[in-house]
C-alpha cells in the first residue's frame, strides 16, 4: 500500500510479506547506496555490499526495536558493512607488480596522482572528525540529501543538522589544513 509507514511495512515484513520488505528497502535504497558509495567510492563492490546490507536487515529486522528511525538503523548497518569491506580490501592487497595505472588521455599522470592523493587525504580527514558531524556531511554531500531529509534520518531538529554540517566542515577544514602543512614541510 502506498503511504504505509516504515513501522507498518516492518510489521507486515515480519508477518512474511516479501512485498512489504521490498517496498521498505526500495524506500530507503538511496540512503543505503549513498552511505556505501561514500565509504567505498565509485567501486564495483558497492552493489555487493548493498546486498550484504539487505541480508543483515532481513536477518535483524525482528530485533529492530524502533528506538530510532528505520533509516538511522539502516544507515548504521550500511556504514558498518562498507567499513568492513574497506578493511577486507586492505587485507586483500594486490602486489605492486600487478597494478596497471591508466590515466585518461587528457590528464597527466601528475594530475591523476594529485587527485588520488587529495581523495585519500579527504577520506583520512573525514575519519578524524566527530562521528555525528561525519554522518551529517556524508548524507548531505555523498548522499545528496536535503537538510530536512537528514534531520529525519538522524532524528534531529533541522537547526541541529545545519549546526553539525557547519561544525563538521570547520573540523574538516582544520584537519585538511594541518595535513597540507605537514606535507609541505616534508615535501
Amino acid at each position: 500500500m502506498p503511504g504505509e509507514t516504515d513501522h507498518e511495512l516492518i510489521t507486515r515484513s515480519l508477518q512474511g510479506s516479501q512485498k512489504a520488505f521490498r517496498d521498505l528497502l526500495e524506500r530507503h535504497h538511496a540512503t543505503a547506496w549513498a552511505v556505501v558509495r561514500g565509504v567505498l567510492g565509485d567501486r564495483d563492490e558497492v552493489e555487493d555490499v548493498i546486498q550484504q546490507v539487505y541480508v543483515k536487515v532481513f536477518r535483524g529486522l525482528a530485533r529492530f526495536r524502533g528506538d530510532a528511525r528505520f533509516s538511522t538503523w539502516l544507515y548504521q548497518i550500511a556504514r558498518n558493512e562498507a567499513i568492513n569491506a574497506v578493511k577486507k580490501r586492505r587485507m586483500d592487497t594486490t602486489s605492486i607488480d600487478n597494478v596497471v595505472l591508466v590515466a585518461p588521455e587528457k590528464e597527466s599522470p601528475d594530475a591523476v596522482m594529485q587527485r588520488s592523493r587529495a581523495g585519500s587525504e579527504l577520506e583520512a580527514a573525514m575519519s578524524r572528525i566527530d562521528e555525528k558531524y561525519r554522518l551529517a556531511i556524508e548524507l548531505r554531500y555523498m548522499g545528496e540529501h536535503s537538510y530536512e531529509e537528514i534531520a529525519e534520518i538522524m532524528d534531529l531538529p533541522l537547526g541541529t543538522v545545519k549546526t553539525y554540517i557547519h561544525r563538521g566542515k570547520a573540523e574538516l577544514k582544520k584537519t585538511m589544513t594541518r595535513t597540507l602543512r605537514r606535507s609541505e614541510k616534508s615535501g
